[in-house]
Order: structure tokens, then sequence, then C-alpha cells
């Protein structure tokens, strides 16, 4: 086996596409859309491994910007530049503008007949959004590989990103520039399912958590229930502080996510119960939150801050209006679902 830098490694059998001895020349200028948490960290790692990233910065945010120039990432003028110089296009966004940003880069494709580009969908959307995607990405001439991420923006290292479809060994010599790529296989949107039934059960979780220590917050029992859950289940309260403190931050994507869950569970002829329940969690979370939210994860504070903040703002606050919107909520799930990503 051979071993790469920063303890990256390579399988014993040779990347497709790529001779023994030689780099991912493929793909030496990378596209990412758009610089959020995710796509920073994987500019720096892209960047760290001697590719060149790059990305349309047009109408993004001054904090988009500053994340360019710490990564570094270089910035295009225009989407059609984008495709005219990358080698591969990497869509990491919030679901909503999943499909958005595919059909920008097809659009972009077509203009500048550019065929053939290899797009990887990286986003925590269903399978039917990833077939959208799909269409749309072939009608501009792109070549479309479906791909998921598993694992946090800050431990790359320790993440898996998981592609299929017909192209996803394209992808593989990617592994040479750090990326832990894991062929998943030939479904053209397997790696999306993949990415949401997985969301769903982190993401669950956290939904759960919060619900409870919230509750147990309000009943004056929070450091004695984390001290029994920790008796009972050991290390569950500190694997769990991560996924529900970033929620300060992250709840409005991840409330999208679990909509994506349950648009793919409908889609396959099952009734969600619990998808919907964590989904409007965490939408509470958010609103809960969005007076308070931080800038930066280093600001968002420990476990016990964080659930004491909840209660403090608000979070399930039982009120008239409150239950009103509950009862509306419950019967336009579906509706709702079909017009939200993550």
């Amino acid at each position: 086996m051979a071993t790469l830098r920063a303890g990256y490694a390579l399988e014993a059998s040779t990347p497709c596409g790529v001779r023994e001895g030689e780099s991912a020349v493929e793909f030496q200028r990378i596209g990412i859309l758009n610089i959020g948490e995710m796509g920073y960290h994987w500019a720096r790692l892209l960047a760290a491994r001697g590719a060149e990233p790059l990305t349309c910065a047009a109408g993004r945010s001054e904090a988009t910007r500053q994340r360019c120039d710490e990564a570094p990432v270089r910035q295009v003028e225009s989407v059609e530049r984008l495709v005219e110089e990358a080698d591969l296009v990497v869509s990491i966004v919030v679901p909503s503008a999943a499909l958005e940003v595919a059909r920008s880069v097809a659009d972009a494709a077509a203009a500048v007949k550019r065929r053939g580009l290899p797009f990887l969908e990286a986003n925590a959307i269903s399978p039917m959004t990833a077939e959208a995607a799909r269409t749309e990405l072939e009608r501009g001439g792109a070549v479309y590989v479906d791909g998921c991420i598993i694992g946090s923006a800050r431990r790359l290292e320790k993440a898996a990103v998981y592609v299929s479809g017909p192209e996803a060994e394209r992808l593989v010599p990617l592994r040479e520039l750090g990326l832990p790529i894991r062929v998943l296989g030939d479904g053209a949107t397997q790696a999306s399912a993949f990415k949401v039934v997985y969301a769903g059960f982190t993401k669950g979780l956290a939904g759960l958590f919060t619900e409870l220590l919230t509750g147990a917050h309000k009943l004056g029992l929070l450091e004695p229930i984390l001290e029994r859950y920790e008796e009972s289940f050991p290390g569950l309260p500190g694997k769990a502080s991560g996924p529900v403190t970033s929620l300060r931050l992250h709840a409005a994507r991840r409330s999208e996510e679990m909509a994506e869950l349950a648009d793919t569970f409908r889609h396959a002829g099952l009734e969600p119960v619990v998808t919907p329940a964590i989904e409007r969690l965490l939408k509470a979370v958010a609103a809960a939150e969005e007076a308070h939210r931080p800038t930066h994860r280093d600001e968002v504070g420990s476990l016990m801050e964080t659930v004491e903040g909840f209660a403090e703002h608000g979070l399930l606050a039982a009120s008239e209006e409150m239950g009103k919107g509950a009862d509306a909520k419950e019967g336009t799930d579906t509706e709702e679902g079909a017009d939200t990503e993550a």
C-alpha cells in the first residue's frame, strides 16, 4: 500500500485512469460551489495537496469572500468561466440550493459548449432531487456523479466521500488529493439515498437529545440526567455534545435534510412518523436561535450552555399559537416536504 501525506493511503489496486507513479492530474483545477464551512475545508485540503480550488463568488457574502481568501480559493467572475477552467465541479450547498446549482452549471456548460465536465453532487438530498439534478446536468452536456459526504468538515481525514453511478470510478483518483473516496455502487442516485438515511440517524439523535435535555433543564434535572446518561451509556453525552451544540449554527439546514428524508420514504411507499417530527423540532431550534445565532463554530458554547440557551430562547415553550401552528403543519407535511431540500 502506498502511503500518502497526512496519513492517507491508496488502495493496493491502481485508481481508474491513473498509472502507478502518476498523480491525479485529471483533477488539478476543482470548482467548488459554494465556499461554506464544508466547501472551505475541502478547498484547504485540495490547496494543501497542490490542486487549485476555484469558485464563483459573485453575489456571495463578505464572509464567503473571506473564506476564499483564507483557504485560498481563486474566485472567477461567472459560472461560465468556472466550467471553462475546472476539471471537476463539486456542489456543496444547502439542500434547497442543490437543484439551482445543478441548473446553473448545466446552463453554463451548454453556453460555453463544455461537454464531458464531471460534476459531483455532494449534497444531502433525496434521490428524486438527485435525479432532477442529473437530468439538468446531462442536458447541459456534463457528466453527473452522485455523491455524499459523511463526517465533519473539520476532520475530513476521518470522513468519507461516497460516490455512485456509472461514472463514479472516474473520481477514485481524488484519493491522491486527500479526499477519502468510496465507490458505493452503480446506482445513479444511490449515494444520495445513503446520505439522507444516514442523516436521519445523526440528526434524529441530536433532535431527540435536544428535546430531552431541554425538558430536563425545565424540570431542574439537567445535570443529574447527564450524569445518569453517562453511567448508563458511557461516552454518550460527549458524543452528542457536538451535534446538539452545532444546531445553533446549522438547525435550518438540518431540518431541510429531514424533509428530504421524509420525501424519500414517501416516494418509496412509506409514511414516516419520526422524521417529520425531527424536522419540526429542528425548525423550532432555528427559529429560537435566529436572534442569537453565533457567527462562528467556536462561539457556540458547551452542551450545558447550549441547552440552557435553548430554554431561555423559548424552545419548546407551549402556547396556544404554537399549538395551532403544529396542527396546521400536521395537515401539510407532505406538500411542504415536496418543496424543501437540505
